[in-house]
């Protein structure tokens, strides 16, 4: 027996059942290669309710502990470690025999630590240590050859330690220490001469700058950060920034003291939270050309969740004074817009909307109504359309729905029952109910999966599990449209 290191279910287009409990049981691990990934199309439907072991990296009980799964060109990115060269950067193609390491990074062991991974076009960004250039930039194209060094920003063994990578207009952003400027934004487009200091905002006595957060929107990229000066409390500032690239426009800016968060693009506008070092909220909102946010609305304690849907925002909110209440809540950008959608713990118990995922033109989300416990909702925006969509463990007991993610007209979660312990749960979004896939561990024992990721057509996730087999997917029939939905990775 040993610790699984992926599995896989297949898609291929035939109906699944809705709903269905199934029995955790036991089977024999697959070794062989028989079940490739299909072609991305454009259209995915899942065909087996069954999961595969993809390939044990560390053979028997150790765990390869796969973290920052990514879809890159056509194959998985993501980090692992298998016993003998440390946590490097590996690529997946869906069979034990296209799942290899990618290039040993930081020689002799000791890993590079490779990853977050981002997309841009053809190339996967992402960040990695080795023992001569210390934490710097590298890309991929997804082969050895075409794995090397961006730039090394803090020259030699210093680290520049690159973070919050994020893709606007095929570009790439990111916060990185040159060793002279202090952290501060970069951009690159893959080359050398292309990956330079966009923006020093720390530009006054003592000032460094900390705690940013970058959102690619549809016409701009914005950059929230935090200067602080050690001198002078009037240096010490929370700013948020619309840049194209070129141009910075400053959208915020207030004492230190003060929150912004929760930033969240709707079509070209952008969301966000801002207390004023107050019990109050306040939501404010800019279309990325004005000069300066607007205020929306005003809200008690902070926001549960803030998601985009129909060209509008919805979140969970509170205006009750005691900051109970918590609700599902709709705004347009206008504070008479600004409503809430439905009470559905009525009165003043909060029902706390959560975990907001779009599924096509449906909003899913997980709260509790009082009756059913902790459960999976979906709402079409309005009063009527909110509803209970699966009570996966019935009665005033909570599955507590986790990871939710959309792959084509299925939600992708993890939920708990009695019997199962934490496994993979699925929803075909076109009607009522959920149902699992065959389970991982057997009996009581979770499997407790996390951050699922569709990959050339697949949904991928690691997850925690004790030491089991897996079970084999039957392969797609021939010539129909599917792809694979893969569960990679293994902790005990």
């Amino acid at each position: 027996m040993s610790a699984v290191s992926g599995i896989a279910v297949t898609g291929c287009g035939i109906e699944a059942p809705h709903p269905v409990r199934l029995t955790h049981v036991e089977a024999e691990v697959r070794g062989d290669d028989t079940t490739p990934m299909a072609e991305p199309s454009s259209s995915w439907d899942l065909c087996d309710i069954n999961a595969r072991l993809v390939r044990d990296i560390i053979p028997g009980a150790g765990d390869s502990d796969p973290r920052h799964l990514h879809h890159g060109n056509d194959v998985l990115h993501f980090s692992a470690t298998d016993g003998v060269w440390g946590r490097e950067p590996w690529i997946s193609s869906g069979v034990a025999s296209g799942t290899r390491p990618l290039l040993d990074v930081h020689s002799g062991g000791r890993g590079s630590d490779a990853g977050p991974f981002v997309q841009a076009g053809t190339t996967t960004f992402f960040a990695a240590t080795n023992s001569v250039l210390g934490r710097e930039l590298w890309k991929t194209d997804g082969t050895p050859g075409g794995t090397e060094l961006v730039r090394d920003i803090s020259p030699g063994i210093a680290s520049s330690n690159p973070e919050h990578l994020t893709v606007f207009n095929g570009i790439l952003y990111f916060t990185a220490n040159n060793g002279t400027n202090g952290r501060e934004l970069w951009r690159s487009d893959g080359t050398e001469m292309g990956t330079y200091l966009l923006r020093d905002f720390s530009t006054v006595g003592d000032q460094v700058t900390n705690h940013f957060e970058l959102v690619a929107g549809s016409n701009a990229l914005f950059v929230k950060v935090s200067v602080f000066s050690s001198s002078s409390s009037a240096l010490s500032r929370v700013q948020l920034f619309r840049t194209n690239g070129t141009s910075f426009v400053r959208l915020a800016d207030a004492p230190e003291d003060n929150t912004i968060r929760h930033l969240t693009t709707v079509g070209d506008k952008l969301y966000f939270t801002w207390n004023f070092d107050a019990p109050e909220t306040h939501l404010y909102v800019t279309s990325g050309t004005s000069s300066f946010a607007r205020f929306v609305y005003t809200f008690t304690g902070t926001p549960s969740g803030m998601a985009a849907f129909k060209d509008k925002l919805f979140l969970g909110a509170t205006t009750d004074s005691m900051g109970m209440d918590f609700e599902l809540w709709r705004s347009d950008g206008t504070t008479s817009g600004t409503m809430r959608v439905r009470d559905i713990y009525p009165g003043p118990v909060p029902s706390q909307p959560e975990k907001l995922t779009v599924v096509k033109n449906r909003l899913f989300f997980t709260a509790d109504d009082g009756v059913h416990g902790r459960e999976l909702w979906s709402s079409d925006g309005t009063t009527n359309g909110t509803r209970l969509h699966a009570d996966i463990l019935p009665g005033a007991m909570s599955s507590s729905p986790s990871e939710l993610t959309a792959v084509e007209e299925y939600l992708f979660f993890s939920a708990h029952t009695d019997e199962g312990g934490r496994e993979v749960w699925v929803s075909d979004t076109r009607e009522q109910g959920a149902f699992e896939l065959m389970g991982i561990a057997p009996g009581m024992m979770n499997a407790d999966p996390k951050n699922f990721v569709r990959s050339g057509g697949t949904s991928t996730s690691p997850r925690r599990m004790p030491p089991t087999t897996a079970v084999s997917c039957a392969p797609c029939a021939s010539g129909r449209r599917g792809c694979v939905a893969r569960l990679a990775g293994a902790e005990r």
